[in-house]
């Protein structure tokens, strides 16, 4: 048997880079090992691509975190998943969160669930309440303005809600810096008249808007809707851009629909429509 610094070589670690002033020998100098020569004719006769040894694996893992190789140089990751090593890309925010600490949110089925679990401030507690037992509209977010938009729908009490945020109308900012705006309309559906609120709750580039008064169903007909104007709102500013541009425009206008478009940005009889991806 060899003396353990030849078996440490053999498996990659290098002294003079662990002890400090621990002499580093000359490469040429170096000899191979009886251990190191009997593997190397071993390797020679297996298909590196069909048989793995499970502590080649394990050494690969080991050497990643531990030393820089200055002889042996590490061998790349194999492709056939038979010595793959996972990699799992941390998922974290760079800013706080709209919750704070302290609060648990999760989605599961569409409902909301918003748990304190830990110290949360009064403020993050009146967050997590407003959230709580929400339904969540799924893939129908949108990037409004910068923020990443999502959408709720409380069939809760709106009242209990306005009491909690102690906010019937207007703009607030909570301590915690997330900004609270809260509107509430009526509208004469089918001869009744019906009472509506958002609870929009921003921080960042991040938008949660809690809709009161209506159902799931309706709420996605309606996002949808206002989705569609100003996506045909945004194609009618950018034609007239073209035009103020000098370009030419998506279709051919004639000289009297350009003198419409520039001066009102949209041109009689001709709609616009768009196509949810």
């Amino acid at each position: 048997f060899a003396d353990i610094g030849s078996w440490l070589e053999l498996f990659g670690f290098q002294l003079h880079n662990v002890l400090p002033g621990f002499p580093k020998p000359e490469i040429e100098a170096l000899e191979t090992t009886y251990e190191l020569l009997q593997l190397q004719t071993k390797t020679l006769e297996w298909d590196p691509g069909k048989t793995i040894l499970g502590i080649q694996c394990e050494l690969q893992k080991q050497l990643r975190n531990f030393i820089s190789l200055d002889q042996l140089p590490m061998t790349p990751r194999y492709s056939d998943g038979k010595c793959y090593e996972g990699v799992k890309q941390p998922r974290f925010a760079a800013v706080p969160s709209v919750f704070g600490k302290g609060i648990k949110f999760a989605i599961k089925d569409g409902i909301v669930t918003a748990d304190v679990i830990g110290v949360a401030n009064e403020d993050s507690r009146r967050i997590a309440a407003i959230l709580n037992n929400a339904h969540y509209l799924e893939n129908l977010h949108f990037t409004i303005e910068g923020r990443d938009t999502h959408y709720f729908i409380k069939l809760g009490s709106l009242e209990e809600d306005l009491a909690l945020i102690g906010n019937t109308g207007g703009r607030r900012i909570l301590e915690n810096g997330v900004n609270v705006t809260v509107s509430q309309m009526t509208s004469v559906i089918n001869g009744r008249t019906r009472r509506f609120a958002d609870i929009q709750l921003q921080h960042g580039a991040l938008c949660f808007n809690v809709r009161y008064g209506t159902t799931v169903e309706e709420e996605k007909n309606h996002v949808l809707e206002i989705a569609r104007q100003r996506a045909v709102a945004q194609a009618w500013t950018k034609e007239q851009r073209r035009l103020q541009e000098g370009e030419e425009g998506i279709r051919a206008w004639t000289d009297g629909e350009k003198q419409q478009l520039l001066s009102t940005g949209r041109v009689q009889g001709y709609d616009g429509y768009f196509v949810l991806s």
